[in-house]
């Protein structure tokens, strides 16, 4: 564990709690996790989490502009509309098959696993964004799974990081739905 791996790990943390408290400041606290964690997974050969935080870069960006836009309206945690059900489905499948052959060419490390979680992840951000309320009931799932992969790859920092993030994100899930309730 480095001074960094701690820095990623408790801007990390922070990021998911001002997310549960949908406070804008979320997305500069991810943005620095971000950034941390894809240096330490290029160098582990996790190409695919590597991908990924080159993703939570964007759209933490976009994250931070989209709700700043949105803060004199009435943008309100919802639930997924049914129509995008089937098309969050089918791009997890999708997205999941192109990264395994990706992976598979830059001779990435647990590359079904990663291409599976990767997948998934970029839906949920997606997701989360959106404010739909389900986003953290994949996280959960996500967040443990990741909890594995990194527990594989001698990355005990970030297994802690994600079991914080699975535990957050099932809170993040109850302080959502009683929203719902009073919307």
């Amino acid at each position: 564990m480095t001074f960094w791996d701690w820095i990623a790990l408790l801007t990390g943390i922070l990021g998911v709690l001002l997310t549960i408290f949908e406070s804008i400041w979320c997305w500069p606290m991810a943005l620095i996790s971000v950034i941390i964690s894809g240096f330490t997974f290029y160098n582990q050969r996790l190409f695919g989490d590597f991908g990924l935080q080159i993703f939570y870069l964007a759209s933490g960006i976009y994250g931070w502009i989209y709700w700043g836009k949105k803060k004199n309206t009435d943008f309100i945690v919802s639930k997924m509309p049914l129509k995008w059900y089937m098309p969050i489905a089918l791009s997890i499948i999708i997205q999941s098959i192109i990264y395994y052959y990706l992976l598979g060419y830059f001779k990435s490390d647990q590359i079904l696993f990663d291409s599976i979680l990767t997948s998934c992840s970029f839906t949920c951000t997606f997701m989360m964004a959106k404010k739909w309320i389900e986003n953290w009931i994949l996280w959960v799932v996500i967040d443990a799974a990741y909890i594995f992969l990194y527990l594989i790859k001698d990355l005990h920092t970030y297994a802690l990081l994600y079991g914080f993030f699975s535990l957050m994100a099932y809170y993040g899930y109850y302080s959502w739905k009683k929203q719902l309730k009073t919307t």
